[in-house]
């Protein structure tokens, strides 16, 4: 192996020591000491390259990502909410947050916040912006908010839904009660906006405890 370098550039020469010239050999030798020109040495390079003896570096033009990318239809897009076991049927709904909580979860900026933790009771919390549309489950909320004691337990489905709105998966608690609920101003620009504005918006957020859970796929 030898190294030829020279205006900022080294070549790295795989090949017998025999198989370069020693008039190339001489001439680095020389122009490193000044004693030819620069021009002299170029084309002992130039010699090398068009004589197979070493190969420029191909220039890399494009990068492929290995990383798989999905498109909208086929990436998860909503949650779809759908309490049950209840007297009076509650319509589905959609929410624009819905994150797992654990009783040993650090703070909130810690990962194990989103997640569940197996040793603990299944709970969650969803998150949206108030609209007119939502007005049943507001009406839900209020009675466990006067009446939660006497009211029975209820299901609560949250399916996870591709672009085309096919279930990808579907978190399925049982025997749940609210036990939290607020509407508040989130006036921090750009941190999960779900209305899409560089404004502040109003959202509410209900948590959920519940005694069981299943993750369940179509």
């Amino acid at each position: 192996m030898v190294l030829i370098a020279g205006f900022g550039l080294s070549f790295t020469v795989f090949a017998e020591a025999s198989s370069i010239p020693d008039w190339v050999k001489n001439n680095a030798k020389w122009w490193s000491e000044g004693n030819i020109s620069e021009a002299d040495y170029i084309t002992s390079l130039e010699y090398l390259i068009q004589n197979g003896i070493i190969d420029l570096p191909t220039p890399i033009t494009e990068v492929t990502a290995t990383q798989t990318m999905y498109s909208d239809e086929e990436r998860a897009q909503s949650f779809r909410v759908t309490i049950s076991n209840i007297i009076k049927p509650l319509p589905v709904h959609f929410f624009e947050k819905f994150e797992l909580t654990s009783s040993t979860a650090g703070d909130a900026d810690d990962p194990r916040g989103r997640m569940y933790d197996f040793r603990d009771p299944p709970s969650f919390f969803l998150e949206s912006v108030p609209s007119v549309d939502k007005a049943p489950f507001y009406d839900f909320v209020a009675d466990w908010m006067n009446r939660g004691d006497l009211l029975n337990e209820f299901d609560v489905d949250v399916d996870v839904l591709d672009g085309t709105g096919s279930v990808i998966q579907t978190w399925a608690f049982t025997t749940c009660d609210i036990v939290s609920y607020g509407t508040y101003l989130q006036d921090t620009v750009f941190i999960y906006q779900f209305s899409g504005a560089q404004d502040s918006e109003i959202r509410d957020r209900a948590s959920f405890t519940c005694t069981g859970v299943n993750l369940e796929t179509p």
